[in-house]
This record gives C-alpha cells, structure tokens and sequence, in this order.
C-alpha cells in the first residue's frame, strides 16, 4: 500500500467518523459567520438537516455559498497542531420532502442520530440541504497536506511545498 492510499483510507475514515462539521456561510451583510451541524453521507454527497430558526439557514436560503470543515477528534489527535481535517466548498440546495431522496437521507439520519430525527422530522422548519461540492483539502498531519479532486472529490493530490 502507498503513502496516498493510506491518506486517502484515513480520509475515508474520517469522512464517516465526523458525526459534524462546522460550517461557514455568509450573513444577511457579507460577513462570514461560523456555526455547527450534524451531517451525513449519502450517495457521496454531504447533507445537512437545518432548522428555521439558525442563522445558518437564513444564510443558506440567501447565499447558498458553504464551506464546511470536518475535525479528528480531538481526543484521538496525538498533536492539536496536526489535527486530521478535510475543508470543503461547495454550494447548497434545497431537497424537498416528497423526493424519494429525502426519505433515504432522513433515514440516514435517524440511523446515525437516533430517535431525535423522527421528532425533528415532525417540525415544519426544518429543512434538507445537499452540499454540491465544489473543492476541498484534507490535511492528515505535518507535510501532508492534499487537493480533493474528482467529481465527488474522491481522488487525493499531494500538495508539495517543494515543488
């Protein structure tokens, strides 16, 4: 096995491992505002399940600009410095309930997070987003820093300060 397939293992890992990411997304202003959300994978697309009442959303429905970073535990990271994380960009849509892929997210979900999804999915403000990746990075320590390519992202480029 070669060193990128081992990065991109424990990419993989940690892309199943985050229960979370912590999200950037612009204000009513411009101004970038950071905040958190649980998130799940489906069909290599990204997912969120946001509430009305977050500033999140709001920003979402007027600026569907996203990024958002996913973080090793920090209790498994043997240095805070060299913290696994991936960084993605990306734009986010609307998916609506009666799509056949909102009840297989919201599945998902419930899967993931337990028995809180079916009485979030019970509030008329909660709303699906599905982030359409654009670009990202995934840093798995010292030196070892990749370019997320590919459609899906899946495909690991080694970022070389030498070259």
């Amino acid at each position: 096995m070669t060193e990128l397939d081992d990065a991109y293992t424990d990419y993989q890992a940690l892309l199943i491992a985050a229960e979370g990411a912590h999200l950037a997304t612009l204000g009513e202003s411009g101004d970038p505002q950071a905040s958190y959300a649980p998130c799940v994978w489906h069909d290599g697309d990204c997912y969120l399940f946001l509430s009305a009442l977050s500033g999140h959303t709001g920003n979402l429905m007027r600026d569907s600009r996203i990024s958002l970073m996913l973080l090793e535990d920090a209790g498994t990271a043997p240095n805070p410095f060299a913290r696994k994380r991936i960084s993605l960009r990306g734009k986010a849509d609307t998916v609506a309930r009666e799509e056949e892929r909102c009840a297989a997210v919201l599945a998902e979900f419930r899967r993931r997070f337990g028995e809180i999804v079916q009485l979030l999915e019970s509030l008329p403000d909660f709303t699906l987003f599905r982030i359409r990746l654009e670009s990202g990075s995934f840093v798995r320590g010292f030196g070892q820093a990749y370019q997320l390519e590919g459609a899906k992202l899946d495909r690991l480029r080694h970022l070389d300060p030498r070259k």
